[in-house]
């Protein structure tokens, strides 16, 4: 296997990875995504990353956030975490830029496929991603599901509360409302004025603290509430959980309960860097 990129575009970091002829990283570098100012600062710090790795005339696989045409390599649409993100033409932008291959997916599928080589032989598994916002996708007998079945398995945008908590995308009471960083964050300040991150969240709960408690007992009841919905819809064996919030997981498996069904991401923020690299087959 000839050198490739794997790229990773999140609400709040992008993520590059060389990858060597064994399939192993080689050399990386991040920067952060400036989500909020808009399509060409997006583009600007993508393409920063790509010159980090410092290998020319190297295909180019992209993770992103948002629902993305595999086919175009387009963004159909994204929430207002990737401002102006809507419409962008990630993979041939990319391409005339560099000359090289580039091709382009959603994230979640991109780290479903990227997991899923730990379990060769699954064949139904839903992975999720809990960073800034959530993201979702499914393989259901064997293909990623996509289209208007089960909206295409954007599981962040679930509803779990009529008329809840204002999402991302617009609606309310969306699973992201309640379940991404970016959520949890903004939560823990209503309890806990001085918060800062949703890992310090943890921490509180961690050390004892009430308040910090309350709400992740929340958060754990939440989170059941979508992984019963998600098995209602599509039954899969296996669902991943992955994503920042999915560091600390023994709080949260203390939170939602050992399930037999459930397992976290092996690949840990990489997951998405190695679906990338996994799109370009052999290109």
């Amino acid at each position: 296997m000839k050198n490739k990129i794997g790229i990773d575009i999140g609400g709040t970091t992008i993520k590059g990875a060389l990858f060597g002829a064994n399939n192993e990283i080689v050399r990386e570098c991040s920067r952060p995504t400036h989500g909020k100012a808009g399509r060409e600062e997006i583009f600007s710090m993508l393409f920063s990353v790509i010159e980090g790795l410092e290998s020319p005339d190297t295909p180019i696989g992209i993770s992103s956030a948002g629902d993305i045409d595999p086919v175009a390599g387009r963004c159909v649409y994204a929430t207002d975490n990737l401002m102006g993100w809507t419409g962008a033409e990630i993979a041939k932008t990319v391409s005339d830029r560099f000359g090289v291959p580039c091709v382009a997916d959603n994230d979640a599928v991109c780290a479903l496929k990227g997991e899923l080589y730990f379990y060769p032989d699954c064949k139904n598994a839903t992975m999720l991603t809990f960073g800034t916002g959530v993201g979702g996708a499914s393989l259901v007998n064997g293909e990623i599901l996509r289209g208007k079945r089960f909206n295409a398995g954007r599981w962040g945008h679930i509803v779990l509360y009529p008329d809840g908590r204002i999402c991302s995308c617009g609606r309310r009471g969306c699973a992201e409302a309640y379940l991404s960083a970016t959520a949890l964050t903004a939560r823990g300040r209503e309890r806990i004025p001085a918060l800062e991150s949703c890992k310090q969240l943890f921490g509180l709960y961690e050390a004892g603290n009430a308040e910090a408690a309350e709400l992740l007992q929340e958060f754990g009841k939440e989170l059941n509430l979508l992984l019963c919905d998600i098995r209602t819809a599509v039954a899969p064996d296996l669902i991943l959980l992955g994503g920042g919030v999915m560091q600390s997981r023994d709080t949260v498996t203390e939170l939602i309960g050992e399930q037999a069904d459930v397992a976290f991401a092996r690949l840990g923020s990489r997951a998405g860097v190695y679906g990338a690299v996994a799109l370009l087959g052999d290109i």
